[in-house]
């Protein structure tokens, strides 16, 4: 062909699409132009694609300047929601106020990306609807009721937190919301007896629950480590600060609990943020063969849950000279065995148990001396969610767990940041004191909402769709004629004709052909 396509009118306007006129470019050249043009221009439309499919690529930063001071709104709700949740034993029924009026609020600062936040997450509100549903059978129906909501309206302000646009702004609003916990705790703390008549004591800080404070002083420190790393990214000094302080006020606290459950998952939690921090800078496919290592890791825990369990036992009598009973953990077990023989489908409804009236929790509350007769758990993940609403409940989140785990760790292969480290490691840590204590099972209450925020960090993004094939041109009418290249030149000096070859004609305005 030469440079030009022309139309088949005789007297239209010759239209140049080649370069021009003679020499015609070099076809190798042109095709290796035409792909790349192709590839970038895929490329382009998978970009636009993946942002118009991603609420957090498209979300304006919602917020306030103050001069060179920028107030993110995510993360003023994330202190002002965590606040409330740490010092949820201490405020009561004001603590939980709180939390239900800060609530809606968010839901309505958030109200334009709602759907594209909640719709791809509805798998992980599936415990929170047998929850709800467990109204039907439960032994203390208000009950059930008003705590199943309050537990979804936990996991919906998890869900809103990973899924907030500044990811570095909800770190600095937890991290400033622990740090302040934890000072206060230094300065009005004090110090609780070990188990049941077993001697020693332990730093419990605002409350009188050891482990309550070693969770929060261990989870402070994931959240101030994750956070300073992003501020040492940014060069953030003031961030830094703040970070190294809360790191060591939660690694005094964490020591002085001697909680062995709050220490082996700490203990878990940085050694993923390690491990996980030299994969940003590698390929995905040692990045893919190292986090499927991770996940076989996580599969064989899962697999090996009551040795797990059995190990912290004595972890924590070697390490903090503990009873064996691990401060009477398996009288707990003992006693739920026998509440889940006689339900083991439903269970007695969700929050139906640990009331004030019921037989069994009463002598439970007398026997360990909880005075007040309030805040205790089975401390044990599985145990209590039996009991609550049985095997159905168990199967649901347990397949909650694994969706939300498997996509989080698929988003940290394809793309990886600091944010996906932090929600790996958190949920590390839930999961490892699984076998010792009741975790994301809570209405307002912290790990909650961490363990479905990490459980939704990887949620909203959708498989970019195919490009569509759109032709470069449209079709034209063209005139073909055979050649006698005996006294005619090619177009292209280049090439070689073949004789009897075809070649597109130029229209001649002249002679009309």
């Amino acid at each position: 062909m030469t440079a030009s396509w022309e139309s088949f009118n005789a007297r239209s306007r010759p239209r140049r699409i080649r370069g021009g006129e003679i020499p015609a470019p070099d076809p190798v050249a042109w095709r290796e132009q035409r792909r790349a043009a192709a590839k970038a221009a895929v490329a382009a439309s998978r970009r636009r694609a993946e942002q118009a499919a991603d609420p957090r690529e498209d979300q304006p930063v919602a917020g306030l300047r103050i001069g060179r001071l920028n107030i993110d709104l995510d993360g003023v709700f994330a202190f002002a929601l965590f606040m409330p949740m740490l010092l949820i034993a201490n405020l009561g029924t004001l603590g939980a106020a709180i939390v239900a009026a800060l609530a809606p609020l968010y839901l309505f600062a958030r109200r334009k990306q709602l759907g594209r936040v909640l719709i791809p997450r509805l798998p992980l509100f599936a415990l929170a609807g047998v929850a709800v549903c467990s109204v039907i059978w439960s032994e203390a129906p208000g009950e059930t009721m008003k705590t199943s909501l309050e537990f979804a309206i936990t996991i919906a302000m998890g869900l809103l937190l990973s899924s907030a646009r500044d990811q570095g702004a909800v770190l600095r609003g937890m991290a400033l919301a622990f740090l302040l916990y934890m000072a206060a705790a230094m300065v009005m703390g004090g110090t609780v007896a070990i188990g049941v008549g077993a001697g020693g004591e332990a730093f419990s800080g605002l409350t009188s629950s050891k482990n309550l404070l070693a969770d929060i002083a261990s989870t402070g420190l994931i959240v101030s480590v994750a956070m300073g790393l992003m501020a040492l990214r940014a060069r953030d000094w003031i961030w830094v600060g703040v970070a190294a302080v809360a790191v060591l006020l939660d690694l005094y606290a964490v020591g002085a609990a001697r909680s062995a459950g709050a220490l082996l998952g700490l203990g878990i939690a940085l050694g993923a943020v390690l491990g996980l921090l030299p994969l940003l800078v590698a390929g995905k496919a040692v990045r893919a063969s190292l986090t499927a290592l991770l996940a076989i890791i996580l599969l064989a825990v899962g697999l090996s849950y009551r040795w797990l369990s059995t190990t912290m036992i004595e972890l924590g009598a070697n390490l903090f000279d503990k009873d064996p009973t691990l401060t009477g953990r398996t009288y707990l077990w003992y006693r739920a065995a026998d509440l889940i023989r006689e339900r083991p489908v439903l269970g007695r409804g969700y929050g139906a148990f640990w009331i004030q009236g019921n037989i069994d929790a009463e002598g439970l509350w007398r026997y360990f001396g909880i005075e007040n007769r309030g805040g205790f758990t089975f401390h044990n993940t599985l145990v209590g969610m039996l009991v609550a609403l049985g095997w159905l409940g168990a199967l649901v989140f347990g397949a909650t767990l694994l969706i939300g785990a498997v996509a989080l760790i698929r988003k940290f292969v394809v793309r990886p940041n600091l944010a996906m480290v932090f929600w790996i490691s958190i949920l590390l840590y839930q999961v490892s004191r699984m076998g010792i204590e009741e975790i994301g099972t809570a209405p307002f209450y912290f790990s909650t909402a961490l363990t479905f925020a990490a459980l939704g960090a990887a949620f909203g993004r959708v498989r970019a769709p195919r490009v569509a094939h759109r032709p470069y041109r449209q079709p034209q009418i063209v005139q073909v004629q055979s050649l006698d290249y005996g006294d005619q030149a090619w177009a292209n000096p280049r090439l070689t004709p073949v004789r009897g070859s075809l070649r597109v004609l130029r229209p001649d305005p002249e002679s009309g052909r």
